[in-house]
Order: C-alpha cells, then structure tokens, then sequence
C-alpha cells in the first residue's frame, strides 16, 4: 500500500500512494503533515498531504499517508465566508510551533452532496497547517456560532 523511495536526501525522498480516487500519487516526503492527534474520528492517523487536483478545484483533497484509501474534500473558507474568524476562538495552537499566523493555512472539511446546494462545509471543526515545517491539528470550536454543515452555497 505504502512504499518508499529513498533518495540521497532524505527530503527528497518520494512516498507512494496508491489511492481510490486519484490512483497512484508520487508525494515527496518534505509535503507530508503531521497531525500529532490525527483528525477527528481518525485520531489513529497521523500523516496527511494536501493534493491538488485541478478537476477538483477549488476543493483540494486531505489524503492520509497510512491508509490512502482515507480521504476527506477540504476547502479555504475564507473566499466563501468573509466573515469566518476561528482564529479569535483558538488558544492552543502551540502544537503547530508557529509565531507567524502568515504561515498558517485554514481548511476545512467538505462534505459533497447530490447537487451543488447540497454539499456543506464544517465551519466547527477547522484545520490548521503550517504550511512551513507541515504540522496540522483539527480544532473543535465550542462556540455556537459555527455549523458542522453549514450550506456551502445558498439556494
């Protein structure tokens, strides 16, 4: 399932992936991000790398390194929710090691229906990547304010 390459560096070292979706992908190691509790029902998972497929855009998809047959649609909230603010509702980022908000990139997951008015993000549960040394952490916020399915597009 999993099969590595070794190159001379050892950030250049290539992971393949043979996925469901997208077939085999070609991943350089260095790309790879370290969820240190996983993600939310799939805490056993560690390892994920955002792939871009053009077809898909703007959504990208979070394939995990252990088992590449798991992968969830994410999207950047912040062109379609202008108002979207997890950041005020966070206080422990810490884990991501980042003292510049500039290198933290927010997703969030997509779930994709039958038609376009049918697929909702989850505004509750963000995910932030550094995008510089690739640590990632899914937050839940306890707020109120955000939806787990929220309507991505309104009839």
């Amino acid at each position: 399932m999993l099969k590595m390459k070794e190159k001379e560096n050892e950030n250049d070292s290539i992971v393949n992936l043979s996925t469901e979706k997208f077939g085999n992908l070609h991943i350089k190691k260095k790309n790879i991000i370290a969820f240190d509790n996983g993600v939310l029902g799939f805490e056993d998972l560690r390892q994920f790398v955002i792939v871009n497929i053009e077809e898909c855009l703007p959504f990208e998809w979070l394939v995990s390194v252990e088992d590449p047959l798991i992968a969830f649609p994410i999207l950047n909230p912040m062109p379609f929710f202008t108002d979207y603010n997890p950041m005020k509702f966070l206080f422990d980022l810490a884990p991501l090691a980042s003292n510049d908000k500039e290198d933290l990139e927010i997703f969030c997951m997509v779930t994709l229906g039958n038609s376009p008015t049918d697929v909702t993000i989850n505004l509750k549960g963000p995910i932030f990547v550094n995008m510089k040394n690739k640590k990632g952490k899914q937050c839940v916020l306890t707020e109120d304010y955000y939806s787990l399915h929220h309507p991505l597009l309104r009839a």
